[in-house]
């Protein structure tokens, strides 16, 4: 199916008719009868969150992790043909409309058509909430809460694809009634809008005590926290923590200083770090995410096969970062793959990924002589959570801190202590990602602690050397963590800290595609059709940097 690409200043009446599906049908399909006589916030904000760009189904990993994001910081083996890095905008411009408007009305599991339009939901949702009496308000001012949450998640992670972009005036004719071409917003101001409004969000959910009504409906409609006020106070904090950080290079003066206030009043500013629990944390009752609907059966098997080259294992993370140091997590992250002898399917000799800079067609002959990603944890995994916090990336962003600033606070702990609970964390996740496939290819038990004790003390992964050093592992060990099903973040943070040091990188004979973009291009819906465009008209190339993206002082 083809995607009909969108101008975002006139469609968004929570979808007018170029959006391809009218007001009154969107109204029908969040309208529930039996609980509401009118179009339902409640089942807005759940809309919002039905979101497969988040969670990890075909069409995302296979046009946008696998093209792109995976590709750009290497959490994805690519196709290494000239056009590696050319990348393709009409996929980019479908990533871009899944934001501004509603593209999951289909039961399809491999439809483009992907995203929730978070931006265009919220408008609605704010929409509603201001045309219902002030005595009804507190039934639902939770979800709009929440729902400014998850747009201001979604909002920084465009931001850090694509930079400046409408967002205030997006959605005018839902909100005013009238039509205009919204304008593009700078970057950076956009950035510091975003991260004030995280912590007016925290700050609600830390003060608020919902009626018996209220807690009923959220805890029904938020199948992501489940209703819970100080987990969405803990993920807006912590979604804060990143953004704070992603920007410290370019303005460290306020990160450092925001940072430093999270420290020294952790009790305001609760986070989702674990607990300081390691090896035994639960992601499942700790981490952020949402799960694939129950009626979803599909897996990434296509999405790695299409293209067949991302189904091998990333040089670097596989023969540089892992395996010199026995990494526990390999048989959980990798198989071994093989060829058959005959009838018998014969196994590699050991865990080993290709060369990062071989040609395609040297790929495609030698790929059974490689590891490739593993089968039970990615490969056939119908129930492959989406990703939106976890407590080992926050214990990282909280090592990287303290390792660069000496930050402390009470019960602080030390940068040493925040690697290596993040790294113990990490490794619990990826053994809680393989036990959500009931069907093991390969049957293996969580990695103990003896084992990770033991992992922790390899010279590659100890918290040794010098402070750049110690960041590096930091730094490295978080990328790593965030693999293709978080590429997004791993690519906004190769291009933030500039590691991992890739040691073998395929160069393109293409003129003008020779490496990696800094950015995704804006679509034809913009170029076309925004009058506004020409205001960023200039800085519209693939060598444009996201304003953070500056050297290290």
């Amino acid at each position: 199916m083809k995607k009909t690409l969108k101008n975002i200043s006139c469609f968004m009446m929570l979808a007018v008719a170029l959006a391809g599906c009218s007001k009154s049908q969107l109204e029908d399909k969040y309208n529930d009868p039996d609980k509401t006589t009118n179009p339902s916030i409640e089942k807005l904000f759940s809309g919002m969150m039905d979101n497969n760009r988040v969670r990890p189904q075909y069409w995302d990993i296979r046009t946008i992790v696998f093209v792109h994001t995976g590709v750009y910081s290497q959490v994805s083996t690519s196709l290494n043909e000239s056009t590696v890095y050319q990348g393709n905008l009409t996929y980019q411009g479908q990533r871009w409309n899944d934001y501004y408007v509603p593209n999951n009305f289909t039961n399809n599991q491999g439809d483009v058509n992907s995203g929730s339009g978070p931006m265009a939901e919220y408008r609605t949702i704010m929409r509603l909430y201001n045309e219902t009496p002030i005595e009804s308000r507190l039934n639902v001012q939770v979800f709009t809460i929440a729902a400014k949450t998850l747009l201001l998640d979604q909002t920084s992670q465009m931001v850090d694809l694509f930079g400046d972009m409408p967002y205030t005036e997006a959605g005018s004719l839902d909100v005013s009634n009238t039509i205009s071409n919204a304008k593009f917003q700078d970057q950076k101001a956009l950035y510091d809008t975003i991260m004030a409004g995280l912590k007016d969000c925290a700050d609600y959910f830390a003060g608020t005590a919902l009626n018996t009504n209220a807690a009923a409906s959220f805890s029904v409609q938020d199948y992501a926290l489940h209703g819970s006020l100080d987990k969405w106070r803990r993920y807006a904090n912590s979604l804060r923590l990143r953004l704070l950080m992603r920007t410290s290079f370019v303005d460290e003066a306020t990160a450092k200083a925001a940072v430093q206030e999270m420290f020294a009043t952790p009790l305001q500013y609760p986070l989702i770090d674990g607990a300081n629990v390691g090896d035994n944390y639960s992601p499942a009752n700790t981490d952020v995410m949402i799960m694939q609907p129950t009626v979803y059966t599909d897996n990434l098997g296509s999405a790695f096969s299409d293209l067949q080259a991302p189904m091998g294992a990333p040089d670097y993370m596989l023969n540089v970062a892992m395996s010199p140091a026995n990494d526990p997590r390999i048989p959980f992250m990798f198989d071994k793959y093989g060829k058959k002898v005959g009838n018998t399917f014969v196994p590699n000799a050991t865990y080993r990924a290709m060369p990062g800079d071989w040609g395609s067609s040297t790929q495609l002959d030698s790929l059974s002589y490689f590891a490739t990603y593993d089968s039970t944890t990615f490969r056939f995994n119908s129930k492959l959570p989406g990703i939106m916090m976890t407590a080992a990336e926050v214990n990282f962003l909280k090592a990287e801190a303290v390792e660069r600033w000496g930050i402390t606070g009470p019960g602080a702990l030390s940068a040493a202590q925040y690697y290596e609970l993040g790294v113990r964390q990490a490794i619990a996740f990826i053994y809680y990602l393989y036990t959500t496939n009931s069907t093991k290819y390969e049957a293996l038990n969580q990695p103990s602690t003896a084992t990770v004790d033991a992992f922790m003390t390899q010279p590659t992964i100890a918290y040794t050397g010098t402070s750049q050093e110690k960041l590096e592992k930091i730094w490295v060990q978080k990328w790593l963590h965030f693999n293709i099903l978080q590429a997004t973040q791993a690519w906004s943070e190769t291009r933030r800290t500039d590691y991992p040091k890739f040691q073998r990188v395929f160069v393109s004979t293409l003129p003008g595609f020779e490496n990696a973009p800094n950015r995704f291009r804006y679509p034809l819906s913009e170029t076309a059709y925004n009058t506004s465009y020409k205001d960023v008209q200039a800085k519209d190339t693939r060598d444009a940097k996201i304003f953070w993206d500056v050297p290290q002082p």
